[in-house]
C-alpha cells in the first residue's frame, strides 16, 4: 500500500474515529519511516492534539533543528503560549520572523508582548495593522486585552464592543467582556458575557477557566469545580487549571486535595509563583510555618507583585534568598510589601533583625517613619523614606543584599512561638492625652471606632460593608461610635446620620488616611474598634488595641487573616469573625462587652 494513502487513511480516521487506535498505528508507521519528515509533524500534530506535549515538543524540535519547519515552529511556540512560557515563545517567534514575515505570527508576538508586560511593544504591533485595517478583530482584541492589563476597563470595553459589531460572534471578544467586567466586580454584566461565550463554545479552555474563577468567587463552588474538571479534560496538562482547583479545595477546608493539585501543578510548571503562593497559604494556614515561608518567596515573581514594585528588577539583583541570615559581612536594605497595612504587619519582626544584624537600612512609607523611630528607638537612625536608598543609584549600589519585609517571616517565625503577644508600636504619649481629651466630651459608657470599607484593590468591594449592615451595633444606646474609615465617605455618613438616633462621631480635623499618629491615638482611647481588612485594622493589632474584624470570603482572604480558628498569631488583640457569623449573630457586640 502506497505510504501517503496509508498517512493520509490514519489521519482521516483520527479526525472522524478512535483517535487512540489510529495514533498508535500511525506510531508503528513512523517507527519504519523515521527519515519522512512529513510523517514526523503529522504525528506530532496529532501527539499535540493528544495533549502528549513531550512527544511532540521533541518532533517539533527535531524538524526545527533539521530543516527550519516553519509549521512546526508555529506549532511548538503555540504549546509555549498554552502552558505560559512566553519567553520561550518569544525566542521561536524572532526566529520565524527572521526567516520570514508572517503577519499572523507578528500578531502572536504581540500576544506574546502582552503576555511579558511589555504593553507599549504589543500596541506598536497592532496600531501598525489597524493603520491598515481599522476592522482587524485580531490586533483589536489585543490592544482590548492591553487596556485591560493596565487597568483601564472603560476603554478595555468599547474595543471589546467593537469587536463584537464587527463580528457579533467573536468568542474572544464575549470572553473579554466577561473578564473584564468581572475584574470591575460588575457580577451580573460578567456572568452574562461568560455564558453566552459557553453557549456559543461549551469547549473552550479559556471560556471554561473564566467562568469557573467567576463561580469560585460567587461562592458556587460545585460550578466552579464542574468547570475546572472540564477545562482540564480538554487541556489535562495545564499547571494553572490544577492550581485554580487547589484554591478552591483551600476555600472548603480541604487542604489535602488542595496541597495535591497544588503540588502536581508544580511539578508541571517549578518557578510559577502563584502556584508557590497557593501552597504557601496551606501551610501557613496549618501552621506550618517553615514550609510556608520557603513557598511564600513565589510571590516575587508574581505580575501583580512586579508590576506594584516599580524598582522590583533593580530590587532583584540584590535579592537575598539564603536559608539563615546572621551579622556576616555586607549592609541589607529592607523594602516595604505593597500596602501600608502588610508593612505595619511585617514591622513586628523589625526588632528581631535589628537585634541580629548591625549594618542595615530600613525604608519605610513616610506615614509610618516616626511610628518606627519611636518603637526601635534604639535602631532610629535604620529607618529612613520609601526611595531614600532604592532611589538614590549611590546610595543603593553601597548595598550589599535586599530584603522584602514579608521574606522576615522565614527567619523570625517558624513556629506559633515566634510571634509577639504583646503590641509592638509606641504612640507619642502627649498625642494619646490630647485625644483622650478631645473624645472625653463624650460621655457614653463605650466607646466604639468603626471602619467599614477597603480600597484600591480588586477584593475592595467583596471585604467591604455599607454602614446599613451595623444596624445592630447602632442599636446600643450607651455607646458612642467613632468615625474611622479612610476615603471620601463623608456623603455616606452624613445620610446615615440622618436617619440614624445613635450618630457616627467625626473627629474635627483628623485626616484619616496620612495621619498615623492621632488615627493610633483615636484608636488608644476606644473600649473596642470594629473594622473590615484594612491598613486601620493592622494599626489597631499593632497598637494592642481589642478588635473585631469582619473577615471577607476566603478568596479574598490574605494569610494573616486566614486561620484554623477566630485567632491570628500576629494580633493578640484581633478577634475575627467571618461575614456570615456577623450578620448571623446580631447580639455579637453585646456578648462582647459583657451587656
Amino acid at each position: 500500500m502506497n505510504l501517503n494513502f496509508q498517512i493520509n487513511s490514519l489521519l482521516k480516521k483520527f479526525e472522524t474515529g478512535d483517535k487512540i487506535e489510529s495514533y498508535n498505528e500511525l506510531e508503528k508507521i513512523f517507527k519504519k519511516n523515521k527519515s519522512n519528515n512529513l510523517l514526523r509533524y503529522n504525528l506530532a500534530v496529532i501527539q499535540q492534539k493528544l495533549n502528549l506535549n513531550k512527544e511532540a515538543r521533541l518532533n517539533y524540535n527535531y524538524l526545527i533543528k533539521n530543516e527550519n519547519n516553519i509549521k512546526a515552529m508555529i506549532n511548538l511556540y503555540n504549546m509555549d503560549i498554552i502552558e505560559g512560557k512566553y519567553y520561550d515563545a518569544l525566542n521561536t517567534i524572532e526566529s520565524i520572523l527572521k526567516i520570514k514575515e508572517i503577519e499572523g505570527v507578528n500578531k502572536d508576538k504581540a500576544f506574546v508582548l502582552y503576555k511579558l508586560n511589555r504593553i507599549e511593544d504589543s500596541k506598536k504591533i497592532c496600531l501598525f495593522y489597524l493603520k491598515k485595517n481599522n476592522k482587524d478583530v485580531s490586533a483589536l482584541s489585543i490592544i482590548g486585552q492591553c487596556y485591560f492589563h493596565e487597568r483601564n476597563f472603560a476603554e478595555a470595553v468599547k474595543i471589546f464592543e467593537n469587536i463584537l459589531e464587527i463580528d457579533p460572534k467573536n468568542l474572544s471578544a464575549l470572553n473579554s467582556l466577561g473578564r473584564t467586567y468581572d475584574e470591575k466586580r460588575e457580577k451580573i454584566q460578567a456572568e452574562k458575557y461568560y455564558l453566552k461565550a459557553l453557549k456559543l463554545n461549551s469547549s473552550s479552555f479559556h471560556v471554561l477557566n473564566n467562568i469557573a474563577g467567576f463561580y469560585r468567587e460567587e461562592l458556587n463552588y460545585d460550578k466552579a469545580i464542574k468547570y475546572y474538571q472540564k477545562a482540564l479534560i480538554i487541556n489535562p496538562n495545564n499547571a494553572y487549571i490544577y492550581n485554580n482547583l487547589s484554591k478552591i479545595y483551600f476555600d472548603l477546608g480541604n487542604h489535602k486535595e488542595a496541597l495535591k493539585n497544588s503540588i502536581k501543578a508544580l511539578q508541571m510548571k517549578k518557578n510559577d509563583g502563584d502556584i508557590q503562593k497557593t501552597i504557601s497559604f496551606i501551610y501557613l494556614k496549618d501552621h506550618e510555618f517553615k514550609k510556608g515561608w520557603n513557598y511564600f518567596e513565589g510571590r516575587l515573581d508574581l505580575d501583580d507583585y512586579v508590576k506594584k514594585n516599580e524598582y522590583v528588577q533593580k530590587l532583584n539583583s540584590k535579592l537575598y534568598r539564603f536559608n539563615t541570615i546572621n551579622n556576616k559581612k555586607g549592609s541589607f536594605l529592607v523594602v516595604r510589601e505593597q500596602g501600608v497595612g502588610d508593612e505595619i504587619l511585617y514591622s513586628s519582626m523589625y526588632g528581631d533583625l535589628l537585634n541580629n544584624i548591625e549594618n542595615i537600612i530600613i525604608e519605610c512609607d513616610s506615614r509610618l517613619l516616626n511610628l518606627f523611630r519611636r518603637s526601635f528607638p534604639k535602631y532610629a537612625e535604620k529607618f529612613v523614606e520609601i526611595g531614600n536608598i532604592t532611589n538614590n543609584n549611590e546610595k543603593f549600589n553601597k548595598i550589599d543584599f535586599v530584603l522584602y519585609a514579608g521574606s522576615l517571616g522565614r527567619y523570625f517565625r517558624n513556629n506559633i512561638d515566634d510571634f509577639k503577644k504583646d503590641s509592638f508600636i509606641n504612640l507619642d504619649k502627649k498625642n494619646v492625652e490630647d485625644m483622650e481629651s478631645r473624645t472625653s466630651v463624650y460621655k457614653k459608657k463605650f466607646k466604639i471606632g468603626l471602619s467599614w470599607k477597603s480600597f484600591n484593590n480588586r477584593y475592595a468591594l467583596d471585604k467591604s460593608l455599607n454602614l446599613e449592615d451595623f444596624k445592630n451595633i447602632f442599636s446600643i444606646s450607651d455607646c458612642d461610635i467613632f468615625n474611622l474609615q479612610y476615603g471620601d465617605v463623608e456623603a455616606e455618613i452624613d445620610i446615615f446620620n440622618n436617619k440614624s438616633n445613635n450618630k457616627i462621631l467625626s473627629i474635627k480635623d483628623l485626616d484619616l488616611y496620612n495621619d498615623f499618629e492621632n488615627i493610633g491615638s483615636l484608636l488608644k482611647t476606644l473600649d473596642i474598634f470594629i473594622t473590615i481588612s484594612n491598613s486601620t485594622a493592622h494599626l489597631a493589632g499593632a497598637l494592642g488595641v481589642k478588635t473585631i474584624l469582619i473577615k471577607p470570603e476566603n478568596y479574598a482572604l490574605f494569610h494573616y487573616w486566614n486561620q484554623k480558628n477566630n485567632k491570628t498569631p500576629w494580633y493578640s488583640s484581633v478577634e475575627l469573625v467571618d461575614k456570615k457569623s456577623f450578620f448571623k449573630n446580631s447580639n455579637f457586640l453585646k456578648n462582647f462587652l459583657n451587656l
